[in-house]
């Protein structure tokens, strides 16, 4: 996909705000946050978060017809720390429903995966049952960053910044994030680059975790970002395009559990 994607993700981003607002209604909802810790410091090693997406702008259809909640239960089987549902409808073949669905089906964590650019995405993912919420740096301008992030704990949701680069990292962390996601995908070109996790690894600092995300596909890669220091590794299309997610989930696990 040429051109600038970041943007068009924005634009989708809004509206699906607008038609969400006219379908989830806050009477109409069960609930609120699920009450679990979505990376709690104490765990030990590098945990995987294990995602659920149904397609990519650069990959096209992922799911095969596999069922999500099949897939979740292999998630599961296979020792995932924590879930992600992509719920970006345009790009990415998301929902609140489908969000819900695995909500509704494990008590693991689960992590609302969008391009937040509105505070109902935030209030719909706390009464949805997410444990955690994405922010992406670049979509939050000026003071807007550091609001959210307030707004997303003050609804019992942890965020999870997202950046890539120095530059974006600085402002996460000067915006109060306790929680990072290194991006190794430029998401306004979509190119890859498995080095950005390493190059900002020792920038990092006491105090914060990290999360590596996108281009890890082996337990090698898992084992790798684990040396790093990173608190959890978000695996996604390795697995969703699987005959089976378990062994290699299993296999991550066991990677990630060695520093």
């Amino acid at each position: 996909m040429s051109g600038d994607f970041l943007p068009r993700a924005a634009d989708s981003a809004a509206r699906n705000v607008a038609a969400w607002k006219e379908r989830f209604r806050p009477e109409n909802e069960p609930g609120g946050t699920s009450g679990v810790a979505f990376l709690p410091g104490e765990a030990a090693g590098c945990g995987v978060i294990a995602e659920i997406k149904m397609k990519s702008p650069s990959a096209g259809e992922l799911m095969g017809g596999k069922d999500p909640v099949k897939l979740l239960g292999e998630y599961e089987s296979g020792g995932a720390q924590a879930v992600s549902v992509v719920v970006e409808e345009h790009f990415f073949g998301g929902s609140p429903e489908l969000f819900m669905e695995i909500t509704s089906n494990t008590t693991l964590p689960v992590l609302w995966k969008d391009f937040v650019v509105d505070e109902f995405q935030v209030e719909l993912a706390a009464r949805l049952g997410a444990s955690a919420i994405l922010l992406i740096e670049s979509l939050l301008s000026g003071s807007d960053l550091g609001i959210m992030i307030q707004r997303c704990r003050a609804r019992g949701l942890r965020p999870l910044v997202e950046v890539h680069g120095e530059a974006a990292l600085k402002r996460a962390l000067n915006s109060g994030a306790d929680l990072v996601g290194v991006n190794n995908r430029n998401l306004r070109t979509l190119e890859v680059d498995l080095e950005m996790s390493e190059r900002l690894a020792g920038q990092i600092g006491d105090g914060i975790a990290a999360v590596a995300e996108s281009g890890m596909k082996t337990a090698e890669d898992v084992a790798r970002i684990a040396r790093l220091g990173y608190r959890a590794v978000l695996i996604g299309e390795a697995l969703v395009t699987s005959d089976s997610a378990v062994p290699g989930l299993r296999a991550m696990v066991e990677a990630g559990k060695k520093r």
